[in-house]
């Protein structure tokens, strides 16, 4: 399958489970269960899933050879390096100044030190080399020490229990000005594939660490790799199955290149384990990217993961201690997996246009800046059927310039805790049909789920600012804990739906007190909760149900891009904002401190201390 096709299939097949998802949601055939953090779509969780294990297996055709086998049997060259020269046992390689060129196909073993040196691969009727790394330290001051210039693909394997280097220095010496690669420490121009259990060093001092102008695969390895820009870089695709890898990035931890429209290079990732610090996105791709497995920490300078146009995150544990924006790309589906965002600003965001965060027109300090026509709704879906998923956000919470769709799964968000982000933050609508939302921030641009809305939620809005870690307690009239929750961050709103609300039922919410329960992201699933204050009690009316300490508002959510445009609807659209006359529009909340439009006349209250 060529890449063009792939992309293409990629894109289908999220824009498929993101409708599917809706389809069933609309049939009201999914069963929803609780679990001990949350609630999750079943039937809805399974469809998004399968349909995304169909393209992660179908969209990346792995080889015969990209599996690692025993070496030790085949026909082989053994190349022996030692200290400025190297000495070659059978065809197909030959040494002149300390370079090794291979001109033909077949297999190579490497092992010993090349302390100025390179092994170049230049094949001319395209065959496959296996180079083996049996124990080789490589280190070359003028350009790559492993150079692809020319072959039909090149396996680079690891046996187990090797350790194996490749340095280069800072600076490269190249033919011409016009010329600028090889530019990394391992360079191919063709298709790479990494197998094998051993470890591998590198030190990309002059520009990249890995690179390959076509696809890199890597299917296992132990991998620690430094680089002055980007730790490991594909063209086409970078896919990986297995391996444990340790990237300090100064550019990208793992990215794609090509950004032809049609041809975009994708990330897809079915495994391994990732430790990854970069100075820009630890993952970018330049068009999709699929995670459907493997164990995640990043700390980024700038996004934690990035995609061009859609990304499906399917599984894996996944924890960005550190980003600019956590999770971004044009169409996002989160059909499962364990996720975890810190960000200084947009925890998760959707939107087109959105390579450093420039498209949007964010303001410094995370703001929203109006890079949106007032009253537009852009490109930007977010589609959650699955998985659990926690924002610890600076800026907005969840952030669509399009719309929100959530389905199933557990999605919780703290801050932020400034008027000017909310939580919640979409032009289009957001709705609801199922899955656990729990959602604590500032409430100067607040935003609810939308009323198109299949499943029940209620926003309140306090008087005054709560600290963080005071509890939130909200159940039913019958003493049925609906949720308690710690939000991490100070906070004015918060917005709960669940699949036990529901519309025409008596609730009371709780400040303070404690739980003798266990907190999961901050949602107590089981336990006792008392010593709470009483802060009002209400009757949800409405399916989307907006109350502050004096009882049920007139105000309504999902007013998106409406009058007051702006991303999330902010102004007159989903909240906050003042009309030309200084009056509250429908579907605004009032500003901090403010008595509400109108209250429930048999709402009963106390306020909060």
């Amino acid at each position: 399958m060529n890449n063009k096709k792939r992309i293409s299939k990629l894109a289908f097949i999220l824009l498929c489970a993101a409708a599917l998802s809706a389809c069933n949601n609309n049939s009201n055939a999914a069963t929803n269960t609780t679990g001990s953090t949350g609630t999750t779509n079943t039937s809805e969780t399974a469809a998004a899933v399968q349909t995304a294990s169909f393209e992660l297996d179908d969209s990346v055709e792995y080889d015969e050879d990209d599996a690692y086998t025993d070496w030790s049997t085949a026909d082989l060259t053994t190349i022996s390096l030692s200290g400025t020269s190297a000495t070659v046992e059978g065809s197909g390689a030959e040494v002149k100044d300390g370079i090794v060129t291979i001109t033909a196909a077949g297999t190579y073993v490497a092992s010993g030190k090349l302390d100025e040196g390179q092994i170049v691969v230049d094949v001319a009727d395209k065959g496959t080399v296996r180079l083996v790394l049996n124990g080789a330290e490589i280190h070359y001051s003028k350009s790559s020490p492993i150079y692809v210039e020319e072959a039909g693909k090149l396996i680079l394997s690891l046996p187990e229990g090797t350790n194996n280097v490749v340095t280069d220095g800072d600076t490269y010496v190249f033919p011409d000005d016009s010329t600028d690669e090889p530019n990394a420490a391992i360079f191919s121009k063709d298709d790479m594939t990494i197998n094998g259990t051993g470890k591998l060093t590198v030190e990309g001092n002059y520009n990249n660490g890995i690179a390959s102008k076509d696809k890199l695969k890597i299917t296992g390895g132990t991998f620690d790799i430094q680089a002055a820009d980007d730790a490991v870089m594909g063209r086409d695709l970078v896919a990986v199955k297995d391996g444990s890898f340790m990237l300090d990035a100064a550019g990208h931890g793992i990215k794609t290149t090509n950004d032809t429209e049609g041809e975009e290079g994708i990330i897809v990732l079915q495994g391994g384990t990732y430790n990854m610090k970069s100075g820009e996105d630890a993952l970018h791709s330049t068009g999709g990217l699929s995670i459907s497995a493997g164990d995640f920490t990043i700390a980024a300078g700038d996004d934690g993961i990035h995609a061009e146009t859609a990304m499906l995150i399917a599984g894996g544990t996944i924890d960005i201690t550190q980003s600019n924006e956590g999770i971004e790309a044009t169409d996002i589906t989160i059909a499962g997996g364990d996720i975890k965002v810190v960000s200084s600003d947009d925890g998760v965001n959707a939107a087109t246009g959105v390579d450093g965060s420039g498209g949007e027109g964010a303001a410094p300090g995370g703001g929203s800046g109006g890079g949106q026509e007032a009253g537009s709704a852009s490109q930007g879906l977010l589609t959650i059927s699955g998985g659990t998923l926690a924002v610890d956000a600076t800026g907005d919470g969840l952030d669509a310039n399009g719309s929100i769709v959530m389905s199933g799964g557990s999605v919780f968000v703290n801050g932020p805790t400034e008027n000017g982000n909310g939580s919640l933050d979409y032009d289009g609508t957001f709705n609801m049909t199922g899955g656990t939302l729990v959602a604590a921030g500032s409430s100067g641009m607040v935003q609810a789920a939308s009323d198109s809305s299949t499943q029940a939620g209620v926003l309140m809005t306090f008087p005054q600012t709560q600290q963080g870690g005071t509890l939130v307690h909200l159940e039913d009239e019958s003493g049925k804990s609906i949720a308690t929750f710690a939000p991490t961050k100070s906070y004015q709103a918060v917005y709960i739906s669940t699949p036990d609300l529901a519309k025409g039922t008596a609730y009371t919410l709780y400040s303070g007190g404690q739980s003798t329960g266990t907190a999961t992201n901050g949602l107590y699933a089981d336990g006792e909760y008392s010593g709470g204050t009483k802060v009002v009690s209400f009757t949800a009316e409405s399916l989307i149900t907006w109350v502050n300490e004096s009882g049920v508002t007139e105000a309504q959510s999902g007013f998106g891009g409406g009058m007051g445009g702006g991303r999330g609807g902010h102004g007159m659209g989903g909240g906050g904002g003042r009309g030309m006359d200084g009056t509250m529009p429908d579907g605004a909340a009032p500003p901090d401190g403010a008595a509400p439009p109108e209250a429930s006349a048999d709402a009963d209250s106390t306020t909060t201390q």
